[in-house]
């Protein structure tokens, strides 16, 4: 190869290692969606657990990575291993629930109580039928919403 071809293809590559690296950069950074002010996908826990445990790959492209609100009972307000406030909410199935990993604790929320809670649905997971355990749906970066 020739000076000039070896020139050019060092431009070229360094044209691309500097496109990539500001695309990492810009994506690195990218700041987070606001939750609480984001429009979402209204439904009931009972009717977004159905919609997974149903029909899975039907009910995936309307929900997964969308913010939604859903509204339900609370079953039960715990913590994770990371200390996060987690709400289940009751679905129509024995055992099965939304759950809701809170940003901030929701101190007013009990058990039995209806609420509207706002996040990022990030997916569901089957359950154990052998076992008698049902699946859960998982919404992250919650909020209590009106």
């Amino acid at each position: 190869m020739t000076g000039k071809i070896k020139k050019y293809i060092l431009l070229v590559i360094i044209v691309f290692a500097l496109a990539g690296l500001v695309i990492v950069y810009k994506t690195w950074n990218k700041p987070h969606q606001n939750i609480e002010n984001a429009v979402a996908i209204k439904i009931t826990a009972a009717a977004l657990y159905n919609g997974f445990a149903n029909n899975n790959a039907k009910t995936q492209p309307n929900f997964i990575n969308k913010v939604i609100a859903v509204e339900g009972e609370v079953r039960e307000v715990l913590r994770n291993e990371q200390h996060q406030q987690v709400i289940l909410l009751k679905t129509s199935i024995a055992g099965g629930s939304v759950n809701c990993t809170m940003e901030k604790n929701a101190n007013n929320i009990k058990p039995g109580s209806i609420v509207l809670i706002k996040g990022i649905c990030s997916g569901f997971i089957n359950g154990d039928s052998a076992m008698n355990l049902p699946g859960d749906v998982f919404l992250i970066r919650c909020y209590p919403s009106e």
